[in-house]
């Protein structure tokens, strides 16, 4: 059963935490200390990072948690973005822990943002947006 769970960051910010038996992903990591806490704590592999986009608070953690744990870190299109390994866009899709979530373009925030909308996952639609809703 997917397990999702906001990490604390900075003095404002979330970074979430979703996992089940088999692993763990985090959206927007801008912070990897609080991060590997988590993953220590849940006692699973990170397999995964979704990036919305650019900011520091959203990837400041991506290289180090990419060195630590050679997970698969899937984002928007944009060269400063460090660690992108599948650059994705509107109409895209990606799985995570059985969810599939598809890829929306919302230029609202930062001309590169995405969000990632589930609109199947139960008990209860799903959506990670970033700084745009």
């Amino acid at each position: 059963m997917l397990k999702i769970e906001p990490i604390a960051a900075f003095s404002d910010n979330y970074i979430w935490l979703l996992h089940d038996a088999s692993g763990a992903w985090v959206v927007d990591p801008g912070d990897a200390a609080v991060v590997i806490a988590a993953i220590d704590r849940i006692a699973r592999p990170l397999l995964g990072i979704l990036i919305t986009h650019h900011h520091f608070d959203h990837t400041g953690g991506v290289e180090e948690l990419a060195a630590r744990y050679q997970p698969r870190v899937v984002g928007p299109a944009n060269q400063a973005i460090k660690g992108v390994q599948t650059c994705l866009g509107k109409g895209d899709s990606v799985d995570v822990l059985g969810v599939r979530f598809s890829v929306l373009e919302v230029p609202g925030h930062t001309l590169d943002h995405i969000a990632y909308y589930a609109p199947d996952a139960r008990p209860e639609p799903l959506l990670f947006c970033g700084d745009t809703l």
